[in-house]
């Protein structure tokens, strides 16, 4: 029998299955499921959908229609599988890069949990963001208004090893007004503890210490609004 993964986030559980080369809800996406409301009859964009989880969310929460992407055939296969597993039947999930399996498209909503780990040599594609974090979260920010409604929402993660106040300049830059909803600090893994000479040198890259001397990353979940 395969192993199941179950959630409870905000009086709906869900049942995903385990894929160890598939990205399961890490903190930054519980964190942005916390804050999935105001979603009844609206239309909704999953960017890097990964396991499904947050589409599948989106779904149970009201939305009329999730679309979902991702680059990986293999996300998209176990995406598919979990969206049955949960009966969950109004998630269409495309392959493809970010936005291009959505082109001519417009949104209520798109929700994007962008890989944002720098490194100057590729990690596990689901958590690179280039060598400074920022390949995959630029390009997101920057086509958003392209692809919301008027007073559409994007809601996206950002980890401090990428650069927050520059993610807000940025979101201002190209029309959304951000704010934010939540945040929170997370330890170094060995994956960045093995990087943290690198990250020293990074100009936006922040990190701070807890009270027992841990390196610890912060989190930032963005709300920003197209006028």
């Amino acid at each position: 029998m395969r192993q199941l993964l179950e959630y409870d986030v905000r009086g709906v559980n869900i049942k995903l299955y385990k894929d160890l080369k598939v990205y399961p809800p890490s903190t930054a996406t519980l964190l942005i499921a916390e804050y999935l409301e105001n979603l009844e009859d609206r239309y909704i964009l999953d960017l890097g959908t990964g396991s499904g989880f947050l589409a599948i969310l989106a779904s149970k929460l009201g939305a009329r229609k999730v679309i979902a992407t991702d680059i990986s055939p293999r996300a998209l296969e176990r995406a598919r599988e979990n969206a049955r597993l949960n009966r969950v039947e109004n998630v269409e999930f495309r392959l493809g890069d970010l936005y291009d399996p959505v082109k001519g498209e417009s949104f209520d909503l798109i929700i994007c949990n962008p890989p944002m780990t720098p490194s100057k040599t590729p990690v596990p594609r689901y958590t690179w963001g280039g060598i400074d974090g920022r390949a995959i979260l630029d390009r997101v920010i920057k086509g958003a208004p392209k692809y919301l409604n008027k007073n559409g929402r994007l809601m996206i993660s950002v980890i401090s090893l990428a650069g927050i106040s520059e993610s807000a300049r940025l979101m201002e830059s190209v029309g959304l007004i951000p704010k934010v909803l939540d945040y929170c600090t997370h330890p170094f893994g060995k994956r960045l503890m093995k990087l943290i000479d690198y990250l020293k040198n990074l100009p936006n890259a922040d990190y701070v210490f807890d009270g027992v001397g841990r390196p610890c990353w912060r989190l930032v979940v963005f709300e920003a609004v197209k006028i």
